[in-house]
Formats: C-alpha cells, sequence, structure tokens
C-alpha cells in the first residue's frame, strides 16, 4: 500500500472573517479576519499530476495498487473539483469492500472535506466522530487518528463549535506529538492559533501561529504556508499593528502565488482591504477585495463568499453607499441561510447593521444589533476565557504525562539497558572461560592425540619388529637349519650303504636317526612357514586362515571356518595381524580350552571387518584373566588396538569361550 504524506491527507481550511469597523459609541474599531488552505489549486502542475495518475490508473490492473492511487488521485481532487474527489472515495470503497479498513478510512477522509465544502459539516463531523472510534477501538493507526482528529475539529469550527474544536485540535496535537509527527503537529498548531482567532484571543493566536513555523524550522522543513502568514497578519491588524499587518500580507500574497494557493492568496487581499478600511482608505480597500474577487470565484465556495459580502457590505457601509451595502449584506445573509453557514450570521448582522445606522434607520439597525448579540451570545456561551484556560491545562496536563511516561520508559530503557550490558559482560565472561576451556580442552586433545600417535607408531614399531623378526626368524630357519638338517639327513642316507652294522639293533638305530632328522625337517620347515606363511602373502587372509585350519587334527578339534566379502585382497598390516590373532586364539583353544569344536567367522563388509572365535571348552571367569592377562592376550590386544580395532571377551566356566574382533577399514585400504 502506498503511504501518502501528512500533507496530502491534511487539508486544514482555514476562514477568519474579522473585521476592522468604525461604530460609534457601540463597539470596537475592527474584528480581524483569517484563513488558509493547505493545498494548490488548479495549478499546471496539479494538472499534469493529476493526468499522470488518470493514466496510470487506466494501466493497472492489480485491485490494491489501483485503490491506492484512486486514492491520490481522490486527494488532489480535494479542492479543485470536489465532486470528483467525492466519486472517486465512493469507487473506492465500492471496489475494496471490507477488505482493507485503513483505505477506506482514508478514503472516508475526502468525502468529509467533501461534506464540509458542501455545507454539511453536521455530516462531516458524524463521519468523523464514528471513524475515530474504530481508529481507537479496531485500527491502530495514530497518523490516522490526528488526521480524524483534526477534521473533526474543523467540522465543528463550520458547526461555530469553537471551544469543542479546540479540545479536537488539542487531542490531534498530542497524538501527533507522541508519534512525532512534525507536520501534523505545525498543521495542528496553526489549527489550534486559528481557533483562537476566531474567538478573538489574537495574541494568543499569534503565539500558536509562530509555534507552528518555529517547528518546521527548528526541523529543516519548509515553513511556506502562506495561510500561516495571511492568519498572522489579520491579527496583528485586528491588534492595531498595522505595521506587523503589512509585512505579513506581502508575505503571505507572494507565497501564494508562488504556490499557486488561489484561497490564501484571495483572503491576503481581503485583510489588506481591511488594513485600509482602518486607515480610512476606502478606495485602496475596495481595490483589494476587486482583486480578491476573481480568485474566489474560481474557488466557489459558499463559505468565503459569505465573508467576502459582509466585509465588502461594511466597505459600503463606511463608504456612505448604505443601498449597496444593505443589498450586498442581505445577499450573504441567503446564501448564508441557504447553505446553514450559521458560523457568518454574526459577520452579516453586523454589516447590515451598520448600514441601517450609516441610512439612519435606526430601528433597523436596533432590530439587527438584537439578533446580533443573541448570536454573540450562544457562539461565546461555551468559549469563555476559564473554559479556553482550562482546555489550555487540560492539554498541558496530558503533555505533561505524556513526558513523565516517555520519561519513565526512558529509565526502563537505560535499566534494561544497563541489565543488558552486565548479562553481555558475564556473557562475555562465560564465552571467555569456555574458550579458555575449549583451547585447554584442544591442547588437551593434541597432548593426548601425540600420545596416542606415539604409542601408536611404538606399537607399528614393535609390530614391524616382531613381524621383521619372524621373518628373519622364519627364513633362517627354512634357509639355514632346514637346508642343514637336509644336508645332515642326505649324508646319513649315503653312508647307510657304506657301513655295515653288526645287528639289527644298530639298523634300527641308524634308521631311527635318520627319522629324527627327517621329523626335525618337518618341524622346522612348520615352524618356518606358521611364522611367515608364503600363502598369506601369496592368496590372502582367507586362504592363509583355511591353510592354518588343515594343519589341525580334526578328530582332536573339529573347526569349521565361515569366510564372506574376503575375495578382495586387504591391507598386508591388516591381514598379517588378524592371522596372529587368529593363530593365537586357535592356540589358546588347543592348548587351555579342551574344547572339541571351535567356529571361526570372517565377515568383511562396508563396516570393516568383523571376525568371531567361539569354543565349546571349559571357559574361564573374564574378570580374572582381564587382571591376569598373560602376554598372549596383551598382544592381541595391543595388535587390534594398533588397527583402531576392538576385542571383546565373553566367557563363562563350562559354557566356552567367546572372541569378537572388529576391525574398521577404508576403500584405501583394500586392495
Amino acid at each position: 500500500m502506498i503511504q501518502h504524506p501528512a500533507e496530502e491527507l491534511w487539508l486544514p481550511f482555514m476562514y477568519p472573517h474579522k473585521y476592522f469597523i468604525i461604530m460609534k459609541q457601540h463597539y470596537s474599531l475592527f474584528i480581524a479576519i483569517a484563513f488558509l488552505l493547505f493545498l494548490s489549486l488548479q495549478s499546471k502542475a496539479q494538472i499534469v499530476k493529476t493526468d499522470s495518475l488518470r493514466k496510470l490508473i487506466n494501466k493497472e490492473t492489480e485491485t490494491d495498487r489501483k485503490n491506492d492511487l484512486l486514492l491520490l488521485l481522490s486527494t488532489e481532487f480535494r479542492d479543485i473539483n470536489p465532486d470528483s474527489s467525492f466519486n472517486l472515495s465512493q469507487e473506492i470503497l465500492r471496489s475494496s469492500g471490507s477488505k482493507n479498513s485503513e483505505l477506506r478510512l482514508k478514503a472516508d477522509l475526502n468525502k468529509i472535506f467533501y461534506y464540509i465544502k458542501r455545507s454539511k459539516a453536521d455530516t462531516g463531523l458524524s463521519m468523523a466522530d464514528k471513524n475515530i472510534v474504530i481508529l481507537k477501538q479496531q485500527i491502530r493507526n495514530d497518523s490516522l487518528l490526528a488526521q480524524y482528529q483534526s477534521v473533526s475539529g474543523f467540522s465543528l469550527m463550520k458547526l461555530n463549535r469553537q471551544k469543542e474544536a479546540l479540545e479536537q485540535f488539542y487531542k490531534a496535537l498530542n497524538t501527533s506529538e507522541s508519534i512525532k509527527d512534525i507536520i501534523t503537529q505545525a498543521k495542528t498548531l496553526h489549527q489550534i492559533g486559528w481557533a483562537y482567532m476566531e474567538l478573538n484571543q489574537f495574541e494568543e493566536a499569534i503565539n500558536y501561529f509562530k509555534l507552528s513555523i518555529r517547528r518546521l524550522q527548528e526541523n529543516k522543513l519548509p515553513a511556506d504556508n502562506p495561510a500561516t502568514y495571511v492568519n498572522m497578519a489579520s491579527c496583528f491588524g485586528a491588534l492595531g499593528n498595522l505595521d506587523s499587518a503589512y509585512f505579513y500580507i506581502d508575505k503571505g500574497i507572494r507565497i501564494a502565488k508562488l504556490k499557486n494557493n488561489l484561497t490564501a492568496e484571495a483572503n491576503a487581499w481581503f485583510i489588506k482591504g481591511n488594513a485600509y478600511m482602518e486607515e480610512k482608505k476606502y478606495e485602496e480597500a475596495l481595490k483589494c477585495f476587486l482583486n480578491a474577487k476573481p480568485l474566489r470565484e474560481k474557488t466557489g465556495d459558499p463559505f468565503y463568499i459569505v465573508s467576502d459580502l459582509a466585509v465588502m457590505s461594511e466597505l459600503y457601509a463606511l463608504m456612505g453607499r448604505t443601498d449597496e451595502g444593505i443589498q450586498t449584506s442581505k445577499e450573504a445573509f441567503n446564501i448564508a441561510e441557504k447553505e446553514k453557514i450559521e458560523a457568518k450570521y454574526p459577520i452579516i448582522y453586523r454589516s447590515m447593521a451598520m448600514n441601517y445606522e450609516k441610512a439612519g434607520d435606526f430601528k433597523m439597525a436596533s432590530e439587527i444589533y438584537k439578533k446580533l448579540n443573541e448570536v454573540q451570545d450562544k457562539i461565546y456561551t461555551n468559549a469563555s476565557q476559564e473554559a479556553l484556560a482550562e482546555m489550555q491545562t487540560k492539554y498541558e496536563t496530558e503533555k505533561k504525562e505524556r513526558i513523565i511516561q516517555e520519561q519513565e520508559f526512558n529509565l526502563k530503557k537505560k535499566n534494561y539497558f544497563i541489565i543488558a550490558i552486565s548479562v553481555l559482560f558475564l556473557l562475555a565472561l562465560l564465552v571467555g572461560w569456555l574458550i579458555y576451556n575449549r583451547i585447554q580442552l584442544k591442547q588437551k586433545a593434541k597432548l593426548q592425540a601425540a600420545l596416542h600417535a606415539q604409542q601408536q607408531l611404538a606399537a607399528q614399531s614393535v609390530l614391524t619388529a616382531e613381524e621383521n623378526e619372524r621373518q628373519r626368524i622364519a627364513k633362517d630357519l627354512h634357509d639355514g637349519v632346514g637346508q642343514m638338517m637336509s644336508v645332515a639327513k642326505m649324508n646319513l642316507s649315503a653312508f647307510e650303504n657304506e657301513i655295515t652294522f653288526h645287528n639289527d639293533d644298530q639298523k634300527k638305530s641308524f634308521e631311527r636317526i635318520i627319522g629324527l632328522i627327517d621329523e626335525s625337517c618337518k618341524e622346522v620347515r612348520l615352524v618356518s612357514h606358521q611364522m611367515m606363511p608364503n600363502i598369506l602373502l601369496k592368496s590372502g587372509l582367507a586362504k592363509a586362515i583355511a591353510d592354518f585350519i588343515d594343519k589341525i587334527d580334526q578328530r582332536v578339534l573339529k573347526v569349521q571356518l565361515h569366510t564372506e566379502g574376503l575375495n578382495d585382497r586387504i591391507h598386508e598390516n591388516i591381514e598379517i595381524v588378524l592371522y596372529r590373532v587368529l593363530q593365537e586364539c586357535v592356540n589358546n583353544v588347543i592348548k587351555h580350552a579342551g574344547a572339541t569344536h571351535l567356529d571361526i567367522s570372517l565377515i568383511h563388509d562396508q563396516d570393516g571387518i568383523s571376525v568371531t572365535i567361539e569354543d565349546n571348552g571349559k571357559g574361564f571367569l573374564i574378570d580374572e584373566i582381564t587382571d591376569q592377562a598373560g602376554l598372549g592376550l596383551k598382544n592381541m590386544k595391543a595388535r587390534v588396538e594398533y588397527l583402531k580395532g576392538e576385542i571383546d571377551f565373553d566367557s563363562t566356566p563350562g559354557k566356552g569361550t567367546l572372541v569378537a574382533i572388529h576391525i574398521p577399514t577404508t576403500n584405501k585400504e583394500i586392495l
């Protein structure tokens, strides 16, 4: 949704009418007139802008966006063509339905200005008050609330209910101050000054007009509203300070022409004419009024037309042209009565009575003055000095309460800030401690990792040295002792044919010697093969284990071997370590378990290599064997841990033993 600036949605129309009158022995010499309209009327810039908006609206297909553009166009037409503004607002309301409450409220705002311009301020006031309730209870939009409070006050001013209007203006000021809306504050201050001016509180009005200008200047915003300067001129004229009046009139006319503000320019000419009337320069005054006439005809607002006719009537009285004056005042009264502009009755009666008195018709003049007093009494009954002071005191009290609330809120914010800083400081300390502790843990982990790596390296060195020693011994046994035993057997066999045996016992003894040498050769080959079996190096773990098991006497120990997933070779270190561990386990079963059955399972999958060795032997107590583990079990654990694996023993006396081994492997360890 498009957010519309405050100056486009606010149209605080000001319409002062203070007159400079000379009445012998009846009332003071003059009363000031001022009025204000913020938007420029019928300028070329507006025509270009409205044409551009129409083109955009015709091209737009998205409903919400189109309604936004319609609202902008309706606002542009608010002064230059109220009927079009009203019709566009109605189109928005039909299109949006109940989907967008804020959009409907903004469209209603333009309709209220239409009703005010068409002298239906009571209808506008009713709509404004109804929507204020909605804004307070259903839709929280303080910016829009301030606008409605202002337009409610404007409607009341049109209905000649100045005190109630002031109450609404003060509410609008409070609301705009609470959201720090400077533009709205400045315009509301202007409205308050206008209301005081209508109640003849000219000095108070000037203070508010100056405050409106200062509020904009302090915030580096353009203070170029011609109506403000025109109203100040009217107040200075009413106070007899004509130099200041002329100064602000000329400034107001200059700005009004620059901004093409026809209403403000027409008002300025009439106020200047009033000043000339005060100086009894009636012809100059008439020229000023005639300068304003074509401008007023373009605006076509009956409210201002009635004011102009009343002032013209007074001028005719001062110039002695009473017939024209009486006719002009009656014309003004007829328009006011038709348009129900009761707020203008006092100045119409005054101008009419003045003409009758100048014409010598004192009876009619007396009757008119009587009506004037009745109207004035009605107007000012609720607008006494005490009532106005009470209202201003109420505003100041509410303002102080708001300031106190803001101070309390700021104090709470400071307290929260201090608490937040304290919490952040504690968190910083905690984070610092955690970081320090983490660094310490990392250092400890690094130290442990280094120690573990050193242990691994040491274990690897031991295992490597052991395997190298096994290979050396196996080679020495096979190539050294084994060969020598073979040569010794061969030489003894050669001597057998050359030696003469005296009896059969000698021959049998010789044969036993050769048999022992032959058994020794076989034993040497067996030991050499067990220490470094060639089949492990050539064919892999599965075949090496199978070959090792084949050498076990199945009549003593029946062995079942199951292998899976070992078709591909794995790393040599893993094969050697597992072979040694299995070899140690089988030897332990043969030597200690007294088992008759042994199951061996080797499974290689994606998680690694799982090995189980289960026998039906006599078993043992795990705690005892763990505490008093021999060199064999320690070597087994060391070898498995070297491969970063795990080994577990599960045994119960009389129920056999289960050894479970798991070695993790990676793709790099599969050859």
